[in-house]
C-alpha cells in the first residue's frame, strides 16, 4: 500500500506542477501581449504629438528636443538617399560609355572587315567612318552620321 500512496503522491505533485507550469505560461503570455499594447500606445502617443509639432504647435521643451531630432534624422535620410540615387546615376552613366565603347569598336571591326574583303575582291571601297561605318564624302573632318573627327 505504500508503494501506491507514494505513487498517488508524485502523481499529485506532477500534477500540481503541471498545472503551476500552465498558469505561469498564461500569465507570461499575458504580460507580453500587454507589453505589446503599450507599445503600441507609445506609438500612437508618439504620432500624436508629431502631429501636432508637424501643424506648427508648440509643445513642451522636451518634446521639441525629440521632434528636432527626428527632423535632423528625416534630413539626414534626404541626403543618404541623394547619394544613392548620385551613385546610381554614375553607374548608369559609366554603363552608357561601356556599351558606347562597344558600339564603336565594333562599328571598327565592321568597316575593318569590310575593308578587307573589299580588298580580297580588288574593289576600291571608299572610306568609312571608323566609328559608325557611314561611308565619308572625300575631304570631310568629321562623320555626317555620328559626328566623330576623321581619323
Amino acid at each position: 500500500m505504500a508503494f501506491f500512496d507514494k505513487l498517488n503522491e508524485m502523481t499529485k505533485i506532477v500534477s500540481e506542477k503541471a498545472n503551476d507550469s500552465l498558469e505561469t505560461n498564461k500569465l507570461i503570455s499575458e504580460i507580453n501581449l500587454t507589453k505589446g499594447n503599450i507599445q503600441a500606445l507609445h506609438r500612437e502617443l508618439g504620432e500624436f504629438y508629431w502631429a501636432k509639432f508637424a501643424v506648427g504647435e508648440k509643445l513642451d521643451d522636451e518634446a521639441m528636443l525629440i521632434c528636432d531630432k527626428i527632423v535632423l534624422a528625416q534630413d539626414k535620410i534626404k541626403v543618404l538617399e541623394g547619394q544613392i540615387g548620385q551613385i546610381k546615376a554614375e553607374s548608369e552613366a559609366r554603363k552608357a560609355e561601356r556599351e558606347a565603347e562597344k558600339a564603336e569598336k565594333k562599328a571598327a571591326e565592321k568597316a575593318a572587315e569590310a575593308e578587307k574583303a573589299a580588298e580580297k575582291a580588288g574593289i576600291e571601297r571608299e572610306p568609312v567612318c571608323s566609328g559608325c561605318g557611314a561611308a565619308l564624302a572625300e575631304g570631310v573632318k568629321f562623320c555626317s552620321e555620328c559626328g566623330k573627327p576623321v581619323e
